[in-house]
């Protein structure tokens, strides 16, 4: 179709733009130019009408695409949930944990470890915090779930040989609130290739969640 076509047809159908308005909002129609070559005011306010609209729109599908993700998590979690409740051992839960950061939430960079100064019947990692905590110091000192990068040394006592694959990682940590007291009983750490997959400024809400949830599990199987 050529221009000369576009023009016949325009002419043939002087009301077309009033029956597909929606054409009008893609289109850039210019209004005569002032005298002195300006352009004018009422195209300047269509214009910036039309960007408002654009970014109206852009931010419209960031928040539909953040919620559609925050259901998917809320999906996932709630199957982990489910999948914890039937765990009758630490080995049970270690392998459901395993099972859930690889097929479900796509974190294939994973560490538990627990702490206790006596040994449990489990294949978990299992470390006395006196020997964790000169590693670990500045993890354990922070409040809540830990997002960022890790030092080499601490990188290594979590990750082990898979240390030198982690370029952003997340600390999760498990504790147990009896009788007021807070106590470590272990900790999860979630490890990436990306750089930015773990950052404290995407909050951490959802792995604090977790966290939670984790820990109550963990209570209820330890001795």
């Amino acid at each position: 179709m050529t221009e000369a076509n576009v023009i016949e047809f325009l002419k043939a159908n002087p009301k077309f733009f009033h029956e597909h308005l929606d054409l009008l909002e893609m289109m850039d129609v210019p209004h005569a130019l002032e005298a002195n070559n300006t352009v004018s005011l009422i195209e300047r306010q269509v214009f910036l009408l039309r960007k408002s609209a654009e970014d109206y729109k852009s931010q419209f599908e960031r928040l539909v695409h953040v919620a559609r993700e925050n259901e998917a998590i809320m999906h996932k979690s709630r199957r982990l949930v489910l999948a914890s409740m039937g765990c009758a051992s630490l080995d049970e839960f270690a392998i459901m944990l395993d099972d859930a950061m690889r097929d479900d939430f796509n974190i294939k960079l994973h560490s538990l470890v627990l702490f206790s100064d006596l040994p449990l019947d489990t294949n978990i990692r299992v470390t006395a915090m006196a020997d964790a905590e000169p590693v670990l110091k500045e993890v354990l000192l922070k409040t809540g779930c830990y997002c960022g990068a890790l030092s080499v040394a601490e990188a290594k006592y979590l990750f082990e040989d898979k240390a030198d694959q982690v370029m952003s990682s997340a600390v999760l940590p498990l504790v147990s609130h009896y009788q007021g007291a807070d106590k470590y009983i272990g900790m999860l750490a979630l490890g990436s290739d990306e750089l930015e997959k773990f950052k404290q400024e995407k909050g951490v809400l959802f792995l604090e969640y977790l966290s939670d949830i984790l820990s109550a599990i963990l209570i209820r199987l330890l001795p």
